[in-house]
């Protein structure tokens, strides 16, 4: 079939009638015997599709509207009420679908939620697992699914299994994406190099000495939903250097209490709330998507520059704190080895800034606006704070509580590490430029302190603070 569509009967139904589809197919095959030769009507089709013969499909897929309209607020109350500690999550992966509608997105917004197991993650996942029009769910998925070279598959057959012509246009949920990021280091460079290219959105081509060339040009647009138990540092300075694509939001779920738990074998069954959540949201959606049915146009020059502003600061904050430094040990003229390291790979913020812009206009419009404002800007910044290595986010979470400044001693209590790890967590944050460093003497006892450097110091502000706590449930503790 053409890329993009999985059967014939996926093919059809883009046409407006039987006989309209019928003489797209008669086209496809005939242009497809004359480059065959005639000599192989059946499997002459299929080659020439692999060739390039490519149907479009809609950006913006059609859905049945809901029987009765959902507003957010609606959506809201029924998540909070059933889940009220996953209500800020469930709305950041709300904005992140909701892209899909905005006609001038082009890059791929790919969010991972991280918490221990048990936690949350797949339950908010499931929420949005309809309608079918607009998601593709999996359980495990390898990078080399996206164009697959398989050798026990004919090559005009291998479209049919390809992934990346499936979440074309679509939400891919991966409810754990540990079977990626949990990989041996070489397996690990090999699939984050091919992620990192697919959610650039232009497609993938990839060689093999079996198939030869395969893949997909063009607008590969979608989103990416996943699931995963806290991550590796090892993942981080792999993705650090390769230019990450993928985001990260901790659901920091509450520990539960005895009381608690008892709770929860008693009154409704979790299921039976977690199917409520996934009806209302298909609802929501189906709402959001029969309303737009030729997508969005933004006007990006109303957005007032305050808020992109804000934007702004948390792409260079974000770039600079998931930088990798690269160690190294180096040889002394003495025979001694000490550890150096190079300059840091830091990431240009520009496509930083261009999808946290996509997420907050996202969120802007389910809100049901067209313009960006103060209350859109609360899941950029979680996500910011979230997508650094978790030491380095833990430690600067911890930093602008404490107005700028640490100490070792703040350090060490906060991670519960020995004074040299948390010295060496402390350079690294001054290496990537993030805070200024200083040696002390305090109580005769050397100490060293770091100090939010100045141009991240509005995030320390009460300005920074308040966009914050407009986040849902943040008054409650949640």
């Amino acid at each position: 079939m053409p890329n993009g569509f999985h059967d014939v009967s996926d093919f059809i139904k883009w046409f407006s009638s039987p006989d309209e589809a019928k003489t797209a197919i008669e086209k496809l095959i005939e242009q497809a015997q004359k480059q065959k030769g005639d000599t192989c009507p059946i499997t002459g089709p299929a080659i020439a599709l692999q060739k390039g013969v490519v149907a479009e499909q809609p950006r913006v897929a059609k859905v049945e509207p809901p029987q009765t309209p959902v507003t957010l607020s609606g959506w809201r109350a029924v998540i909070e009420e059933n889940f009220p500690s996953l209500a800020s999550p469930a709305e950041i992966c709300l904005s992140v679908e909701a892209q899909l509608i905005l006609n001038d997105v082009v890059n791929p917004f790919a969010l991972a939620l991280v918490d221990a197991p048990s936690s949350g993650k797949t339950i908010t996942l499931n929420f949005f697992t309809n309608p079918k029009e607009l998601a593709y769910t999996t359980d495990y998925f390898t990078a080399a699914a996206f164009v697959s070279h398989a050798t026990n598959v004919r090559r005009e057959e291998l479209s049919n299994v390809d992934l990346l012509p499936r979440i074309r246009f679509k939400t891919a949920i991966v409810r754990e994406l540990n079977s990626i990021l949990g990989a041996k280091e070489d397996d690990l460079i090999k699939s984050l190099s091919i992620l990192t290219r697919v959610l650039d959105g232009e497609g993938l081509e990839t060689d093999s000495g079996v198939h030869g060339q395969r893949g997909y040009t063009g607008d590969y647009h979608f989103m990416l939903l996943a699931g995963t138990t806290p991550i590796q540092p090892r993942v981080f300075k792999v993705m650090g250097n390769f230019g990450s694509r993928l985001f990260f939001l901790s659901l920091r779920s509450p520990d539960t209490d005895n009381d608690g738990l008892i709770a929860l074998n008693r009154g409704t069954d979790r299921k039976a709330k977690e199917n409520e959540c996934r009806k209302i949201t298909e609802d929501f959606l189906r709402t959001l998507w029969s309303e737009n049915p030729q997508g969005v146009n933004w006007d990006k020059e109303k957005d007032p520059k305050d808020c992109l502003l804000v934007i702004a600061r948390c792409a260079r904050l974000l770039a600079s704190l998931r930088g990798a430094i690269n160690v190294y040990r180096l040889d002394t003229a003495s025979g001694d080895e000490k550890l150096s390291h190079s300059v840091p790979v830091i990431e240009k913020p520009l496509r930083i800034n261009c999808l946290f812009a996509n997420l907050a206009r996202a969120h802007a419009m389910i809100c049901g606006r067209r313009q960006l404002s103060e209350d859109d800007l609360w899941p950029v910044l979680e996500i910011t704070f979230d997508s650094a290595p978790p030491t380095r986010a833990k430690i600067f979470r911890h930093l602008i509580e404490r107005e700028g400044r640490l100490s070792t001693s703040d350090v060490v209590d906060l991670l519960r590490c020995s004074p040299p790890t948390a010295r060496k967590e402390m350079e690294a944050l001054s290496v990537l430029g993030v805070v200024d460093k200083c040696d002390a003497d305090e109580a005769g006892r050397p100490d060293t302190i770091i100090t939010l450097a100045k141009s991240f110091s509005w995030f320390t502000s009460n300005e920074c603070n308040s966009l914050m706590e407009r986040r849902p449930g943040a008054h409650a503790g949640v």
